[in-house]
């Protein structure tokens, strides 16, 4: 079974495949050059479930489920990890689920973010109930299992800095001259080759560049706080959200170096149960004079005009002056 669909910015394959019966599992691979976060959710006698996130390198597998395929229907996603330049990849359907940060299993599928969960729309998976059952991510490229790790290098690569003309999974010279410095960088052994070992420390890599670079926000309040940003591009003007901030914890919501001035931010704090705080507990909005358009669940809007007509919401957000710097970060307290 295949489905073709096209995210925000990724022309994508999803394949979902009767695998050999050596294990009972369900299982997700990655043939992207991207290394991606997964979840899967299903049903179970008693309610919803969704659970994560699975680590998926480029060219490898991993375990989304154990046990026997006992259903005929899983719905899965996926999505980019931040060490990674540009904007976030998915792959999503509009199955809408529950998610959480770091490792999560959620009871049911409806009003996450009242419970201080993420939402996000998972891809339905028909299946055959038996041993088990397979779900490929891939790239228009259509990379083996070989060239998805070959490209997941590549771009890694590129996300540390590395000047590589192409991300096309062929493990020409240029490349492996790349590898090579980055070795040698590291002060492991230049030896060219590009395997597992070689990718986690690109990941440390690109995550310690991200570091250095983009937009935060830190949530300096006792509440969780619900963010959502708007900027210039080349191409207009465009706001993207929600962000969940836990408190105390800090989210990049651009990433690379900052290209423009000004950007723009509107956020909410909330209580333990996803309701408005009372007038009492603090400042609790973050807002200005500039209309953008929002969504009630996540969301990537091209343009501000127009918002109702359209069918967004609109939130009056707040501009920020960074002057110019290629790092900037933003307390809200």
């Amino acid at each position: 079974m295949t489905f073709r669909f096209s995210g925000p910015a990724l022309f994508a394959i999803l394949v979902a495949l009767a695998a050999t019966p050596a294990h009972a599992d369900y299982q997700l691979c990655n043939r992207t050059s991207y290394v991606l976060d997964g979840a899967i959710a299903f049903a179970d006698a008693d309610d919803w479930r969704s659970r994560g996130w699975v680590r998926l390198l480029p060219g490898d597998c991993g375990v989304a489920l154990t046990g026997p395929i006992a259903g005929e229907e899983y719905f899965v996603f996926a999505r980019s990890i931040e060490a990674h330049q540009g904007r976030t990849q998915y792959f999503s359907g509009n199955e809408r689920f529950c998610t959480a940060d770091g490792r999560f299993e959620v009871r049911g599928r409806d009003q996450c973010a009242m419970r201080g969960y993420d939402a996000n729309e998972f891809l339905p998976v028909q299946t055959v109930p038996g041993q088990d059952w397979v779900t490929t991510f891939s790239e228009g490229s259509d990379y083996t299992a070989e060239q998805a790790q070959i490209a997941g290098a590549q771009r890694l690569l590129q996300d540390n800095g590395f000047k590589l003309s192409r991300v096309d999974g062929i493990a020409a010279r240029n490349t492996t001259r790349a590898v090579e410095a980055f070795q040698r960088l590291i002060g492991a052994p230049a030896d060219g080759g590009i395997d597992r070992p070689l990718i986690e420390l690109l990941i440390e890599g690109a995550e310690k560049e991200q570091a250095k670079a983009g937009l935060d926000f830190c949530n300096r309040t006792a509440h969780l706080v619900w963010t959502a940003i708007g900027y210039r591009t080349l191409d207009g003007e465009m706001s993207s959200g929600w962000i969940r901030i836990e408190p105390g914890q800090c989210r990049k919501v651009i990433k690379g170096k900052l290209t423009e001035r000004e950007y723009f931010v509107y956020a909410e704090a909330v209580d333990e149960h996803g309701a408005a705080l009372p007038s009492d507990a603090g400042k609790a909005v973050w807002s200005g004079d500039v209309r953008f358009c929002t969504k009630p669940t996540r969301f990537e809007i091209r343009g501000r005009d127009r918002c109702t007509a359209r069918g967004f919401d609109e939130r009056a957000f707040l501009r920020i002056d960074t002057g110019g710097a290629p790092k900037w970060v933003m307390d809200l307290d």
